[in-house]
């Protein structure tokens, strides 16, 4: 069961070299990256692959990409 919610979700990716090191502040390897976006992607109607897609669409290499997630859209903020 899929839980919707009515209220927008934040990721705080930070960038090194153009892959997402961390997530809110927090750095893991590249499968703790994954499931963090995929957990907190849970309810708002999007994928993981829509939050990387947004990512690699900014192309923005090193730094810190803040990207609301809400109702099925991935909007840089």
């Amino acid at each position: 069961m899929k839980n919707t919610v009515d209220y927008p979700a934040y990721l705080e990716l930070g960038l090194k070299d153009g892959q997402v090191s961390s997530v809110n502040g927090k750095e893991f390897n590249k499968t703790g990256v994954e499931k963090m976006i995929e957990y907190v992607c849970e309810g708002e109607n999007v994928t993981k692959t829509d939050v990387i897609n947004k990512v690699h669409n900014l192309q923005q290499i090193n730094g810190s990409i803040t990207l609301k997630l809400f109702n099925g859209a991935v909007t840089a903020i």
